[in-house]
């Protein structure tokens, strides 16, 4: 969480196009670090339902601004001028902002979530080569959060899945919105970014 912070107050400190109100970004990430630290300190059902509901808010409003920001710099791009740096670094901040939404989406949807998991998972959404191969990997493996980085990392890179595959509608259609978000990002803002700068 320390480390989504750092990269939020250093995209806040360069010049880029923006949707949301100022000082948001870091007021949702504020409140959901207190969330946790109570769940896990009072370690109550209650809480504990509240802070992946929180979670949940945090996805839906990452991934609704951050498409709604790349529709309104293609607006820009398509009826406005535009000044090169700070297209590209809008285009560098919806990237990111895409890889850590999805990487939460993936991490609270796979089989019912990480409490599900631990559980013993019958119907996952992801396939991980690890869980064919047990053999690989440590006993009682199961998947983490830097597991699903790099699924979210992978998928905005390659436009598709690399590691983990999708099983379910649902976790399908989330990797197409990601892949799309991503796709438009690279080849229609970051690339008109570099060719005005050239």
């Amino acid at each position: 969480m320390t480390f989504i912070l750092l990269i939020v107050l250093a995209l806040d400190s360069v010049d880029r196009y923006r949707i949301a109100p100022p000082m948001l970004p870091e007021a949702i990430l504020a409140a959901l670090v207190v969330v946790m630290i109570v769940a896990a300190i009072t370690r109550s059902g209650r809480w504990h339902a509240i802070e992946l509901g929180a979670l949940w808010v945090t996805v839906a409003l990452g991934v609704f601004y951050n498409t709604i920001n790349l529709a309104s710099v293609i607006n820009r791009l398509v009826f406005g001028a535009v000044k090169p740096s700070t297209l590209f670094y809008t285009a560098v901040a919806i990237w990111i902002n895409n890889v850590f939404s999805f990487t939460l989406a993936y991490w609270l949807l796979d089989g019912g979530g990480p409490d599900a998991r631990r559980r013993g998972v019958q119907y996952p959404d992801f396939d991980f080569p690890a869980t064919s191969e047990p053999q690989k990997v440590r006993p009682g493996w199961l998947p983490g959060l830097a597991d699903y980085f790099f699924v979210g990392f992978t998928t905005a890179t390659a436009f598709s899945p690399t590691e983990a595959q999708p099983l379910t509608p649902r976790a399908k259609l989330l990797m197409v919105a990601q892949s799309a978000i991503s796709l438009t990002t690279i080849a229609v803002v970051a690339a008109r970014a570099v060719n005005i700068i050239q």
